[in-house]
């Protein structure tokens, strides 16, 4: 190993000013032992922070003077391994945050310097030394140790204690005497699932071409797969045997799932086929557990990782291959912090680095994957057929207002109650969807018009019958439901809108005979509460499932028969470029779930605005005509893929909040940016949020702004200033 003098170091800390590279002096002691991607301790002013190596050189570039040295390395090997070191340094210029943070993603859980929230857990080990030892013949206690250690002559002190019914200071007794010996052992909090029988089907014709093409890619120039597969086509069965083939040459693979509810089936699936070669990694793990998986995936224990967003970065020493399955999904996209990433494109950018293959999967993939598979970027593959030739469910679309001229006030319509009512007949099942939690969206004063809103966001509060109270879903402030209007204390408010906890509440009463889960960020609040839910449904013990978007991603229910959707257009009245897009995926997602086992299925859709192309192409199974549709329309407006779009978000105080946005937008203007490029400065759709005033500009380009963004002025410290590269979400 080369030995070097000095150290690229990315300092530990939340701040633009320091967000560069400082070179610290290597200690002699330290020269043949420091790599890139270790964690060191270092001076930085007056404290000792944590900081990462990104560099080894033997050129000092710093004069002498300012120069200070390395304090030590906190770990024995380095952490970050150097891909994801050149990773975390792509991050950095293409989304324009903060480097440190960058990094922190590839650490384990809970493992900055002098903020460790977890260690390895440890647990006494008692083993039998002395088969004969001579004991007090009143010694009773440490004979019924000894007894139960001769058939067993090693186990934890924990179950030595309960089985032989004594104490600790017994076991202290005998090891003093020499008869046993208790040490000290490292154990791995381990995550346990059910598996499940899974055998490895035989592969469909269009299932066997698709697994050669990509076989091919491989091989070849490795562009990104991308597999469109209608529901229900076998999706998953193409990615475990491309993983076994993976494996098969010595590497490693990740698999990436939307949402956190679907880790538990996926796990089942590739941990039956594949054993206990198969992990998980999200944040539904406690921290003690996730620590633990994570060092098992670094020291190379693991052929298979399942996890959500985050998982896109474990740390597999010889990785091969990435799987985003539902790559369409708007959870795959990081919406807190500097380093706002894409998990598709952070995924891609990984496997680049290490010559690995990436899978994209998805029956409603995201239009610029499509776009992309087009023009060559990507290669195409298609499935479309069901596995055994089951047909795609038949789509029925209810206009609502015809319902409601019909005399039906209900959220439910006539064809929608009556197929629910043919669900008690046998032991089919139901999936209902309404894309919004809570009982009732708003509270309205029937009297003055009033709303009740949050006070700290420009939203509306949501009630929740649950508690009896008024909640923000954006800053969770909660107060109790008010008997009087708050601003003409009128006793007239009442509850406007639909949320899940009221579908529930009006299922339960209308078909007392059909048992209801409810399946929503309410619901899924506890450890483990997501599979539960899945679980009981699975087995049966409930006829229907009503829920959020959650319903509609991935789940796999044979004996489900009917979907229903609820509101069905209520995506549509968002002010967002891809509303259109979200509500055709939404609603093909959740039709495939129904008719996936021997029955065929049927789907209810309910709109008041039915004649929607989405919902007309949705109904068709028509994701061809959406496509041409849709593309037409941002190729006309110069929306993403055909230019880059990326969101400076401002907050702050009222007054200095929009000064600061004004500024930016005459700082781009002076940088080059065409008047023609920049949308706003404007008010925010959600104008307040915790509080804090929003405002935000809108930036079109051919090209990434990284490099231009990254050197935004800091104005006003009052105000925070977040750029977001791809934006999915512009609320």
């Amino acid at each position: 190993m080369t030995s070097h003098s000095y150290a690229g170091v990315i300092v530990d800390v939340r701040a633009t000013a320091v967000d560069r590279v400082f070179q610290y002096a290597i200690p002699s002691k330290y020269q043949d032992v420091l790599q890139i991607g270790h964690r060191v301790l270092v001076p930085f002013g007056h404290r000792k922070l944590e900081g990462y190596v990104v560099d080894l050189t033997s050129k000092l570039e710093i004069s002498e003077d300012r120069l200070r040295e390395i304090i030590k390395p906190l770990d024995p090997q380095p952490i970050i391994l150097p891909s994801l070191v050149e990773l975390g340094q792509w991050m950095h210029r293409h989304y324009a945050g903060l480097l440190s943070e960058a990094l922190q993603y590839m650490l384990p859980p809970g493992y900055r310097y002098g903020k460790e929230r977890v260690g390895v857990k440890t647990q006494q080990v008692v083993s039998l030394v002395e088969r004969n030892p001579q004991l007090r013949a009143n010694a009773t206690a440490q004979r019924r140790v000894l007894e139960v250690l001769q058939g067993q002559p090693q186990m934890l002190a924990s179950e030595l204690v309960q089985r032989s019914q004594t104490s600790y200071s017994t076991l202290q007794s005998l090891e003093q005497l020499g008869v046993i010996s208790i040490d000290i052992a490292a154990m791995e909090r381990v995550v346990d699932w059910d598996t499940v029988s899974d055998p490895a089907l035989t592969l469909t014709p269009e299932q066997a071409s698709a697994c050669r093409l990509i076989t091919k890619e491989i091989q070849g120039q490795r562009r990104p797969v991308l597999i469109h597969g209608v529901t229900g086509s076998g999706k998953t069965e193409v990615y475990l045997r491309i993983i076994s083939e993976v494996i098969a040459q010595g590497k490693q693979a990740i698999v990436l799932v939307p949402e956190i509810a679907l880790t538990p089936q996926t796990v089942n699936r590739f941990g039956t086929r594949f054993g206990d070669r198969v992990t998980v990694l999200h944040s539904a793990l406690s921290p003690g557990e996730r620590f633990d998986q994570w060092w098992k995936i670094y020291r190379g224990e693991v052929d298979v990782v399942v996890g959500a967003r985050s998982a896109v970065f474990a740390p597999t020493p010889n990785l091969g291959l990435i799987v985003l399955d539902e790559e369409h999904e708007g959870t795959y996209k990081q919406e807190e912090g500097s380093i706002r990433y894409h998990t598709r494109d952070v995924a891609i950018k990984r496997c680049a680095l290490v010559q690995g293959q990436v899978l994209l999967g998805s029956a409603t993939p995201a239009l610029e994957s499509y776009h992309q598979a087009l023009q060559g970027n990507y290669s195409l593959v298609e499935l479309t057929m069901r596995v055994e030739s089951r047909p795609l469910p038949h789509v029925d679309v209810v206009d609502m207002r015809e319902q409601f001229e019909q005399g039906n006030r209900s959220m439910l319509s006539t064809p929608l109650r009556d197929a629910l009512a043919q669900l008690g007949l046998g032991d089919e099942q139901a999936i209902i969807l309404l894309n919004r939690r809570g009982y009732a969206s708003f509270v309205l004063c029937r009297e003055c018009g009033h709303v009740v809103h949050c006070p700290n966001c420009q939203v509306s509060l949501t009630y929740h019958q649950r508690d009896n109270r008024l909640h923000c879903h954006y800053c969770l402030h909660r107060e109790i439901l008010p008997k009087r209007c708050p601003s003409c204390a009128s006793p007239y408010l009442r509850q406007f809108g639909v949320g899940t906890e009221q579908v529930e509440a009006v299922l339960k009463e209308e078909f007392p005979n059909l048992k209801t889960l409810r399946l929503d960020a309410d619901t899924t609040r506890r450890k483990g509460a997501h599979a539960r839910i899945l679980q009981a449904f699975s087995d049966g013990r409930a006829q229907i499932l009503v829920g959020t978007q959650m319903v509609a991603k991935g789940l796999d229910f044979p004996k489900v028969t009917l979907v229903g959707v609820l509101s069905a257009d209520l995506g549509l009245n968002f002010p967002d470029i891809r509303a259109a897009e979200r509500t055709f995926q939404l609603l093909t997602q959740v039709a495939g779930r129904s008719g996936r086992g021997d029955q065929p299925g049927r789907v209810i859709i309910q709109a008041y605005d039915p004649h929607h192309f989405s919902i007309r192409c949705a109904q068709n199974h028509d994701f061809l005509g959406f496509y041409r549709q849709e593309i037409s329309f941002r190729r006309s407006l110069g929306y993403p893929p055909f230019q880059q779009l990326t969101r400076i978000l401002c907050s702050g105080p009222m007054v200095q909040t929009e000064e600061v946005a004004r500024e930016i937008h005459n700082y781009l203007l002076d940088r080059g940016l065409p008047t023609s490029s920049i949308l706003g400065p404007s008010p925010a759709p959600i104008g307040r949020i915790q509080g804090r005033y929003r405002w935000q500009l809108l930036l079109k380009s051919p090209q990434p702004l990284g490099a231009l963004l990254r050197e935004l002025p800091q104005l006003d410290a009052s105000v925070q200033v977040v750029v977001d590269t791809d934006p999915l979400f512009m609320l």
